[in-house]
């Protein structure tokens, strides 16, 4: 009963907020919906069928409109440009994505995909029109890290008192072991350095979450996930302030828990190296051959949203209605040669963005500044993750990946596009009225 109370007094905030507050109360809100998908985490407490992100969001489309119909022209202190290269990459790939509805095989298969595509991009025009600080990109930021952080808390908690491997059997958020696995990885960096952000004594949450958040990976049984988490290590511990510390900790922590959580989870994570015998890994290398098959026969368009899981046993695929299981590759089946294109464009344009702010603001010493680097290095390093366990998965609608992309394309665009005068000027916005105080320090 308390968490339907609890959520249906965060859903009339984020609701009411939007118009009363302002919209981005709404698009915080969403977003918190969005990552943690508490239908999920509390379903045995929560009356079935009720969408409260989708209330939530519908809320701040029109709280959105209104505010742009009525607020003034030109804002002091804002950029005048609303969207740079990054943002316009992915929207170009979102409008392509709804030419390969219409273009579909079979409309039926494609229509619940192609409308978690329309939430999606909806809410990132909308964020992107609304989002019009750091101080409100660091919201988000927090907001989506401490979900993650509590989710894998969740997990744990379940495993210890109850001994039962949840996210194992049953994934989390309608995402299965996999899926769950590497979103719960991707929080690792988004902790590190949102903790290297912070001065508040609230931050020590943030480092407390790392070690549960790798455990809660390693019960996913998810050998994408672990593999993503290793092979970023080099990236996270490059990136932050304190890269001997960091080291020696996430290093001990890797060599630790595997042996604390038993050996078949060590096992599983081993047996990577073979590859060869393992029945997963190739049925995967069978699916990745009838995704490339699929996009040779349909190679403008593909097969249409999700329509390549119709043809991959006719392409050499194990069964009949086997996904691709890789990110790429299913781009490549079902929206054809051009989708692949633009969606490697607009994460390369997010790549090259966050890599030119990070540079400039390493020039520019004022708290603003040293806040949107740490984000930039956190939103990073959960990109890096995502993009290496993509490469075995197939989650197009995984809608934290597109939640980084806003991130660090906000962050960019509001720090590099604004006037010179308004990147000078320190923030004077009382410490007390952020979830963690910037760093004003290395």
């Amino acid at each position: 009963m308390k968490q339907t109370i609890f959520l249906a007094a965060l859903t009339a905030f984020g609701a009411i907020g939007a118009f009363v507050i302002e919209p981005f109360v709404g698009v915080a809100v969403y977003y918190l919906f969005a990552v943690l998908r508490p239908q999920y985490l509390w379903k045995w407490a929560l009356p079935e069928g009720i969408q409260w992100s989708e209330m939530v969001g519908w809320a701040t489309v029109c709280a959105t409109g209104w505010f742009l119909l009525t607020r003034p022209a030109d804002t002091p202190g804002e950029p005048r440009r609303r969207f740079s290269g990054a943002h316009k990459a992915f929207l170009v790939f979102g409008a392509w994505i709804c030419v390969t509805y219409l273009t579909s095989q079979v409309q039926d298969v494609a229509w619940p995909f192609f409308i978690d595509y329309l939430k999606i991009f909806l809410m990132f025009i909308v964020a992107t029109l609304v989002v019009r600080s750091v101080r409100q990109v660091w919201w988000i930021y927090i907001l989506s890290t401490a979900s993650l952080i509590y989710i894998a808390y969740e997990m744990n908690y379940v495993y210890i008192t109850a001994y039962r491997l949840d996210i194992y059997h049953n994934g989390y958020g309608g995402l299965d072991n996999n899926g769950a696995g590497l979103m719960l990885a991707m929080a690792v960096p988004l902790a590190i350095h949102g903790w290297e952000a912070s001065t508040s004594k609230w931050r020590w949450l943030l480092i407390a979450g790392v070690p549960v958040l790798i455990h809660a990976v390693l019960m996913s049984y998810s050998r994408g996930a672990m593999l993503s988490l290793v092979v970023a290590l080099p990236v996270i511990i490059f990136r932050s302030r304190r890269k001997r510390q960091f080291a020696f900790v996430l290093v001990a922590l890797l060599w630790m828990i595997p042996y604390l959580a038993g050996d078949e989870i060590r096992d599983e994570f081993f047996s990577m190296k073979k590859y060869d015998t393992d029945s997963s890994a190739n049925q995967r290398f069978d699916s990745w051959a009838a995704a490339i098959a699929i996009a040779n026969e349909y190679p403008v368009f593909g097969a249409g949203i999700r329509n390549s899981s119709l043809l991959t046993l006719e392409h050499g695929a194990d069964r009949a209605g086997r996904v691709i299981h890789s990110q790429y590759l299913q781009y490549l089946a079902d929206a054809g040669y051009p989708g692949l294109t633009l969606y490697l464009v607009a994460l390369g344009s997010l790549w090259l963005t966050m890599a030119r702010t990070r540079r400039m603001l390493k020039r520019t010493d004022v708290p603003d500044a040293k806040r949107a680097h740490s984000m930039l290095n956190g939103v990073e390093g959960a990109m890096f993750i995502f993009c290496v366990g993509a490469s075995f998965l197939s989650l197009e609608v995984f809608e934290l990946p597109y939640v980084m992309a806003l991130l660090g394309a906000q962050i960019s665009l509001l720090t590099r596009l604004q006037p010179a005068e308004a990147r000078a000027t320190v923030s004077t916005v009382d410490a007390a009225s952020v979830p963690f105080p910037i760093a004003h320090r290395a």
